[in-house]
């Protein structure tokens, strides 16, 4: 499935989750639940016996706790509003060095060249399950850029089957409210790539047409044309290039940013009601996907187009196929057709609405 900036509703979908992943809320429920790995992985460094094979490497627990301590400094400065913490000397920022010691190190029979290669045993997943609660994909996505060079350039990434699934374990993707918000269209803050950025927030990468007088002296602004994904930037960091989707080769370029959504959250020193960015799945609620949209999960589907039922095992982010309709005369081959499919059965276990039968509990 194409993702484009020019469809809104992939472009409100986009604005919401870069809120998302900037808000208080969100890196709170990071932090706490990095605590509670903490706690676990302490308690199986101290009570395991050193001569089982599965034991934890006691240094990570230097790495953890600074995670920890860079959690609670970086959050005291957020919640008021200060989002240096998110620049390249900022707490919330520095956490990715032990963070990825951790994560690198976890538990070495497994890993080669930092790598886990192999699955976990049993008891050292349960703890690894505890650390990846921490893990929200993208979060990364607001820290100052390394180098000149924006963080997302293709919104279809932020969708991607790639973004969420791993070789050992899944994310969780976002639910989305029913509703979201248009996106403001804002062109009173717009800078350059090299410019300082004046303020926090989501900005567009784009250029600017103007009308000319007598094609020469500009005389107002007529469109603002895309040229990528919305980007989180923060105040005092330089705009960055934009790597260039529409060419064959890849290569970054200056574009104009323009300011759509300005980042004032928390400077009153008040939590919102952010709720919303943790919305879960209704398991009354039959899943279903039409032919051609994106597999939302991995899993038996069926549909009753056709005037039959047809099952069909579809891996998540693979496009949703037609189903066949046969014709009367058995030698005239099938249609195909659009179908709206349910979910029958989850691949990675998760429960599924299935209505029951009269007289059924």
């Amino acid at each position: 499935m194409t993702y484009s900036m020019n469809d809104d509703d992939t472009r409100r979908k986009v604005l919401w989750m870069l809120k998302r992943l900037s808000s208080y809320s969100l890196w709170k429920r990071k932090r706490d639940a990095w605590a509670i790995f903490a706690d676990a992985y302490e308690h199986a460094v101290k009570t395991w016996p050193e001569s089982d094979p599965d034991a934890l490497n006691p240094d990570n627990l230097v790495y953890i706790y600074q995670a920890l301590r860079l959690y609670d400094q970086g959050l005291e400065e957020l919640k008021v509003g200060h989002r240096h913490v998110w620049r390249t000397q900022g707490d919330l920022n520095q956490l990715h060095r032990p963070v990825n010691l951790v994560r690198s190190f976890f538990f070495s029979p497994c890993h080669e060249r930092w790598n886990q290669i192999w699955a976990y045993p049993p008891k050292v997943e349960e703890i690894n399950k505890l650390r990846l609660k921490e893990e929200y994909a993208g979060a990364r996505f607001v820290w100052e850029s390394s180098n000149m060079d924006a963080q997302i350039s293709n919104a279809g990434f932020l969708f991607s089957n790639a973004f969420y699934e791993k070789e050992f374990y899944s994310l969780p993707r976002p639910v989305f409210p029913n509703t979201l918000p248009p996106v403001p269209d804002e062109r009173k803050k717009i800078i350059k790539t090299g410019d300082m950025v004046p303020c926090d927030g989501i900005w567009e990468p784009g250029y600017l047409s103007f009308d000319y007088k007598w094609k020469v002296i500009p005389v107002g602004v007529r469109e603002f044309t895309n040229k990528g994904c919305f980007n989180y930037l923060l105040r005092g960091s330089r705009a960055p290039l934009i790597d260039d989707i529409d060419s064959t080769e890849i290569k970054s370029i200056k574009v104009e940013w323009r300011l759509i959504w300005e980042d004032t959250r928390y400077c009153d020193g008040i939590i919102p009601d952010e709720s919303e960015y943790f919305l879960e799945e209704d398991p009354g609620k039959r899943i279903t996907c039409k032919s051609g949209e994106a597999c939302p999960h991995s899993g038996r589907w069926a549909t009753l187009a056709g005037g039959q039922q047809q099952f069909a095992q579809v891996e998540m982010g693979v496009v949703m196929p037609q189903a066949a309709q046969y014709q009367r005369e058995f030698w005239n081959p099938a249609i195909l057709i659009p179908a709206t499919w349910t979910l029958l059965n989850r691949d990675d276990g998760g429960s599924v609405y299935l209505p029951t039968k009269k007289g059924e509990a």
